[in-house]
């Protein structure tokens, strides 16, 4: 991610990259709470889009939204995410395609090492989504934490 880039303008151009827009977070009317997670935050926006009877989004979109909504609550109030890792005692999050999210820690202190795992554990899983959280700020739950990167199979990791 470019230094001057925030992760929010970062996240919309993943959101770009997976066929979604600035729509799919401004048109939402999904109003993210400071206990959402990402994957609550797709959750409740697959629900409003059932509700307006638009037809729904891939996963892939839901999921990249999500990620733009919480990265703007996160700017907004940089005090109560904190987010600042230390190599170690990274938890990665598998989405399955079920919607079923599971967590796990790596056993890998280096980031670049965390990764190279966490792709092999993703694949294994047949999943096409991960993520890799530091726990600092959240708990040990899946979707909590200072998020470090993404994994989609299409792409690749991101940040």
């Amino acid at each position: 991610m470019n230094p001057i880039q925030s992760s929010s303008d970062h996240f919309g151009q993943h959101l770009k990259s997976v066929g979604g827009s600035e729509a799919d977070v401004s048109g939402s009317d999904y109003l993210v709470t400071p206990e959402d997670t990402v994957e609550s935050a797709a959750s409740g926006l697959r629900i409003k889009q059932q509700q307006q009877g638009s037809a729904p989004s891939k996963q892939s979109t839901l999921h990249a939204a999500a990620q733009v909504l919480i990265s703007r609550r996160d700017e907004q109030d940089p005090g109560n995410y904190p987010g600042t890792s230390q190599p170690g005692e990274y938890q990665l999050d598998i989405h399955h395609e079920t919607g079923r999210t599971t967590r796990e820690p790596i056993p890998e202190t280096d980031l670049e090492a965390a990764q190279i795992w966490a792709q092999g554990r993703i694949e294994a899983d047949a999943a096409n989504f991960g993520a890799i959280y530091f726990p600092a700020g959240g708990g040990t739950d899946p979707g909590t934490g200072a998020l470090e990167c993404n994994y989609d199979r299409a792409v690749g990791w991101y940040r």
